[in-house]
């Protein structure tokens, strides 16, 4: 709605309200005739953080819900032959899912764009929650395992002396390879915990392979979460794999790298990196930040 002239103190000038928080987001879902719409990227962790969403949303309506989205499409993180829902799958919460890219291809993409248009006064669970009325029970993700994986996963790491440290030492948000968290210190790091436990390094086929003294596994998606929620502590980077052990609770060490973090961050929401831990990172993980002076990657 615009001002008239008079009230906008300009000759000529209007001032616009902005467009509420997920306004074009449930109008697509109210389209459809779905409950909910999602996002189905950037990154897993994006998707993630509307897993609680949908939890809270069918428990204060009593029923499971209908879901608009489409198929996992991340920069990052899946292999090929992945199935499309890998993380609603298993879910109780969701009756049905309504793939957004076989209705308009426009939907799927503006449900994305949305998904960081909320206010930015806490984690983004809390964000994402308070504009559909509702309040989380928990700040972590809500996330599923079928008993047959849950079987698999404890099979796959029977002969490992307990307990296990879950490793990953990779993500976007990752040092650059001039930092010494890099490779230098996981070197130190595993030293020392090779004492304490068996150390399950998680990573997917064709990943980077810093060739750590560690239990490697590539996995998929499903089998990743599997084996995160079978380990007895998560100590990595910021990213997908410390977002499940955080929906597992797992007791997490979380690593952040300001300088790489603030690039990333700056790259989808300018303005918005400096709070980046307390919109991403969990209070209940003890979050480190790794600090010193490292090499600016190239905007170019």
């Amino acid at each position: 709605m615009a001002l008239p002239d008079s009230e906008s103190g300009t000759s000529g000038a209007h001032c616009f309200l902005p467009t509420p928080p997920f306004a074009e987001t449930k109008r697509l879902a109210r389209k459809y005739g779905c409950d909910i719409a999602v996002p189905n990227g950037p990154g897993i962790g994006n998707v993630l953080m509307f897993t609680r969403a949908v939890e809270e949303l069918a428990r204060a309506s009593g029923r499971r819900l209908k879901i608009l989205t489409a198929p996992l499409n991340p920069s990052v993180g899946l292999i090929m032959g992945e199935e499309p829902y890998p993380l609603w799958k298993e879910n109780p919460f969701v009756s049905n899912i309504v793939n957004g890219d076989e209705l308009d291809r426009s939907a799927i993409i503006n449900i994305n764009k949305e998904q960081d248009n909320v206010v930015q006064f806490g984690h983004m669970i809390e964000n994402i929650c308070f504009h559909y009325g509702i309040r989380p029970r928990n700040i972590r993700p809500s996330l599923f395992l079928s008993n047959q994986e849950m079987r698999w996963a404890i099979d796959q790491l029977a002969d490992l002396p307990r307990p296990i440290i879950c490793l990953h030492p990779y993500g976007t948000s990752s040092p650059l390879p001039d930092h010494p968290w890099n490779t230098h210190k996981w070197l130190q790091l595993c030293g020392h915990l090779s004492e304490k436990g068996s150390l399950l390094e998680l990573g997917k086929v064709g990943s980077d392979n810093k060739k750590l003294p560690t239990f490697r596994k590539n996995t998929n998606l499903r089998e990743m979460m599997a084996l995160v929620w079978a380990s007895d502590m998560f100590i990595g980077f910021d990213s997908s794999i410390a977002h499940v052990a955080t929906a597992f609770q797992i007791p997490a060490i979380v690593l952040w790298e300001p300088h790489q973090k603030l690039f990333i961050e700056e790259r989808w929401q300018v303005g918005f990196a400096p709070a980046a831990l307390s919109r991403w990172g969990y209070p209940q993980n003890k979050n480190i930040f790794l600090l010193g002076t490292v090499t600016m990657p190239s905007l170019n």
